[in-house]
Parts: structure tokens; sequence; C-alpha cells
């Protein structure tokens, strides 16, 4: 019997016990909300990120390998605020809108007003592209895709100026065009 069998593998540490997880959730759940307070988490946020703590606790350690719970605590608490703050600046979260419904009029949509509204974006594309080609791509750049005027003027090597004239240019005619087929 060769050393491969389960006799001869080296025990695992047991992780936290349900008892020592609860021990210190008493323990320290004050200090870990203050942590997250004072560090701007919103207050719905903060039970999140002490709930985060503990199940990274109760996934990676035994109560052997801790000799300072509190400062280990710390550090995991330290751990999850980092990941919590990355992933809103990845998502984008503080340019979130939620969503209201005093500020959303309650309109239905009817097939007239679904194909007044095609028909208007037809025109719209229309009278685009009557438009010379440069002061077409220049205004979807920077109306559409919502690209700075600097980074559009610095791809066609033109100056700010340059890039705000064909603008005016552009919604001078679109202008001019939805006001002839108003008429």
């Amino acid at each position: 019997m060769g050393g491969n069998g389960p006799t001869s593998e080296k025990a695992t540490p047991s992780k936290l016990s349900k008892e020592q997880l609860e021990n210190w959730a008493r323990q320290y759940s004050k200090a870990l909300r203050r942590y997250f307070v004072r560090r701007g988490a919103q207050p719905a946020t903060v039970e999140d990120l002490i709930q985060d703590v503990f199940e990274r606790l109760s996934k990676r350690v035994s109560a052997a390998e801790i000799k300072n719970p509190e400062a280990y605590l710390m550090q995991t608490a330290s751990s999850a605020w980092s990941d919590h703050w990355r992933k809103r600046q990845v998502r984008l979260h503080d340019d979130h809108v939620e969503y209201d419904d005093r500020y959303h009029t309650h309109v239905d949509f009817g097939a007239d007003r679904v194909f007044e509204g095609r028909d208007g974006v037809r025109r719209l594309i229309t009278a685009l592209r009557e438009l010379p080609p440069r002061t077409q791509e220049i205004f979807v750049r920077c109306r559409v895709d919502g690209e700075k005027q600097k980074a559009v003027a610095a791809r066609f090597g033109i100056s700010v100026s340059a890039v705000e004239k064909h603008l005016v240019r552009a919604m001078a005619h679109l202008g001019s065009k939805v006001k002839e087929d108003d008429q």
C-alpha cells in the first residue's frame, strides 16, 4: 500500500464553526458597521458588506489560524470594501438614476404615435444624409455617439472651433428640414 490512499493525505484545518462565526458577528458587527459607514457606504449596503465579510471568513479560515480576530476581521472588511468600490466604479453605479414613477408620464404609444415617431426618424436621417460627409460624421460622433468635441477635433486634425462650426451647420440644416416638414 503506497502513500496514495486517503489516510496519507494531510488533514485540512476545519473551517470556522457556525457558533464561532455567530459569536464574532455579535462581537464585531458594530465595529464593522462603523468601519463601512465611515468609508461612505450607503445604509442599505452596510449590512450586505458585513454579511460579505462573514461569508468570506466562513469559506477561508479556521479559528486556529487566526491569532488576532479583530485585526483579521478588519483586514477582511478592507478587502470587501475595496471589491465593493471597484465594482461600483466598473459598473458606473454613481451614474445610474433610479426610476421614479412621479417623473414619468403614463402615455399609451398607439400605432399612430409609433408611426409618427418612425417617420420623424426617417426624415431626420434623410436630412442628415444631405449634409457633407465630414459634417455628418462629426455630428454623429458628437451628438449620437457622445464623443467630446476635443477628441473629434483630434481625430479629424481640425480645431475644436471647426468642430463647433460643423455642429452649428448640421443643427441649422436639420432644424430647417424639420420645420419644412411640419408646415
